[in-house]
């Protein structure tokens, strides 16, 4: 059998594995060993894949997971996620349906401290979501703000999900960190527009809360000021070349350490680091069993093939774009995001590399596509996630709740195509 037929009939059968409901790391390990044992023998196969792992999973610049996840829980577990939210609600609770505005730019806020979506989403549903029912807030669009607010997390920097695109895609992270900024804010702007034209249509969607004074406004920023001031010093940091992205991130880590620790107690702080360790390890097994399956693909030659088909096909690269990331919303309906970044990158990056196509701008467009796939059925962890905190509203309810979001994402990601400046912008203004 020729190596690239062994590489797609493994690709049909890791297929198969996700479908059953295999884990990801198990699946793609599996496939990926047999596959190597099948082309190179056993005794090889094994070393292959020893090595393979050895050699990138120690990698340096890996570095940077941990102390992003871990910066994201001492942030957690110092309530900073409830002081943004009240801060937030203070300035804007007055416009035409505030409080849910009030809900996105908060959770805004909380992605650039946390760089997971489902924990966001986890969080600005315990808070958010009592006060938007307490003001009367129809419960689709209160579900939908804190379902689709979560997903800016692994957009708006400090982003696992760019950080581990940047790893497989041998890009660099501080670039692609800072690419994630304008599309953060772009997303986050275009939510907060589409409610406010939503809510001057329809008031009875929510209503405004009246008699905010300045003196509480001012007041509210008090317990925000220390995470705004660590957030610009890690992306300010990276940003002028003086420190690399882990430096950064180790920088950003002990900041919320050191602001946490006035109402950080002991039991919080040992909770903080096993939550780290046991997110930390489940991404490593991930990278492990995806980087095998991965070094055997390489040996099939099936990238390089796919990325011949695909670009001798007479349509303009543009088109084939769009094609490959319809193909990653389709995908995100079904593979959570890390294992389908993971999963698709080594396979489809040869193509857009072929096509012309920066891949700093690819990696944002994807991640974009992965915060769609969080919203929409039949998977949609995001509202898998607030289905457990909102357990009094449906789950088809959260889903139609997220309708409008994914609607504005599907605009944004066509401004992004059409150009694609606003995600150069910053990665290359920055220092050299």
């Amino acid at each position: 059998m020729e190596p690239v037929s062994i590489g797609v009939l493994a690709l049909v059968t890791l297929t198969l594995f996700l479908m059953s409901g295999v884990r990801i790391a198990f699946a793609t390990a599996m496939c990926g060993f047999f596959g190597l044992w099948l082309l190179r023998g056993y005794d090889p196969a094994a070393s292959l894949s020893i090595q393979t792992i050895l050699g990138h999973v120690i990698n340096y610049n890996l570095l940077v997971l941990p102390l992003f996840i871990m910066m994201g829980f001492f942030a957690y577990y110092a309530n900073i996620t409830r002081d943004i939210y009240w801060a937030a609600r203070q300035w804007l609770g007055h416009l035409p349906g505030g409080l849910a505005v009030a809900t996105v730019v908060g959770c805004a806020g909380f992605a650039a401290a946390c760089g997971a979506s489902t924990a966001s989403a986890a969080v600005m549903g315990r808070v958010a979501l009592p006060e938007l029912k307490k003001y009367g807030y129809d419960d689709k669009v209160s579900t939908g703000c804190v379902a689709a607010g979560g997903t800016m997390a692994i957009m708006i920097p400090p982003s696992v999900l760019i950080v581990i695109y940047g790893f497989i895609a041998e890009e660099s992270i501080g670039a692609l960190l800072l690419a994630g900024i304008l599309p953060g804010l772009l997303q986050a702007a275009s939510y907060v527009a589409m409610l406010l034209f939503r809510f001057k249509l329809n008031p009875s969607l929510g209503r405004p809360i009246e008699g905010i004074t300045w003196r509480e406004r001012f007041v509210s920023l008090k317990g925000i000021w220390g995470m705004i001031a660590i957030i610009l010093l890690v992306m300010g940091s990276m940003y002028t070349g003086l420190a690399t992205p882990t430096e950064a991130a180790g920088v950003g880590a002990l900041g919320a350490l050191l602001m946490a620790a006035p109402r950080l107690r002991l039991k919080e702080f040992i909770a903080a680091m096993v939550e780290t360790v046991r997110t930390t390890s489940l991404i490593f097994a991930i990278v492990a069993g995806v980087l095998i399956f991965v070094h055997f693909l390489g040996f099939t030659g099936t990238p390089a093939a796919i990325a011949k088909g695909i670009t001798e096909i007479d349509v303009s690269p543009t088109v084939i774009l769009i094609g490959i990331l319809a193909l990653y919303l389709i995908l995100g309906m079904f593979i959570d995001g890390i294992g389908m970044v993971l999963l698709t990158v080594p396979i489809i990056l040869p193509t857009i590399k072929e096509l012309g196509i920066d891949p700093i701008v690819f990696g944002i467009l994807v991640v974009r596509m992965v915060e769609i796939g969080l919203m929409t059925p039949p998977v949609g962890l995001n509202v898998y996630i607030l289905k457990g905190v909102a357990k009094n509203v449906s789950m088809g309810d959260i889903f139609r709740g997220c309708g409008w979001f994914v609607f504005v994402d599907i605009i944004n990601v066509a401004i992004l195509v059409a150009f694609p400046q606003i995600i150069l912008l910053i990665p290359h203004s920055m220092a050299r």
